[in-house]
């Protein structure tokens, strides 16, 4: 009996190191549905606007809404697998898109390089915990480059 025993044990854990070496990371982020209360910092400027999750795409992506007094976007983020990254598809009211790349499977800190329409946008995303998470941005923008912090918390008025 003692060794049916083990032997249950061992191929449970297994199939749990199995499962977690194959976990989608992007189901990992199933925190982020929901609203989600942020403040946008960049040196003097500051301002209030809330973010929205849901997953998308038959669960293939996580489509975020962000909207402020005068103007809102769209996000979609999706995990390649193949390719181990993360690409994010960001359309503004004003009708631009940026299209960025993240290397690495971790769904609590994704280092985002713009690609489309250049290079010039960097923006790391990194989970605080399930109520809190920080987006650390760079932009270099006519000659100038703009650093800004937004954090966001849920239930947080």
């Amino acid at each position: 009996m003692r060794i049916l025993t083990l032997i249950v044990l061992f191929a449970v854990l297994v199939q749990a190191a199995a499962m977690s070496a194959t976990a989608d990371p992007l189901a990992s982020m199933h925190y982020l549905v929901g609203t989600w209360n942020c403040t946008y910092h960049a040196g003097s400027m500051r301002f209030d606007y809330v973010n929205t999750y849901t997953y998308d795409q038959d669960g293939r992506a996580l489509r975020q809404v962000a909207s402020w007094t005068g103007g809102s976007d769209e996000e979609l983020i999706a995990y390649d697998a193949q390719h181990k990254g993360w690409t994010a598809v960001v359309l503004d009211s004003q009708g631009n898109a940026t299209a960025m790349r993240a290397a690495g499977s971790d769904p609590n800190h994704i280092p985002f390089r713009s690609v489309y329409p250049d290079d010039s946008i960097a923006t790391t995303f990194d989970r605080v915990s399930t109520t809190e998470y920080t987006l650390h941005a760079t932009v270099r923008s006519g000659g100038k480059t703009i650093t800004s912090v937004d954090t966001c918390m849920r239930g947080r008025q």
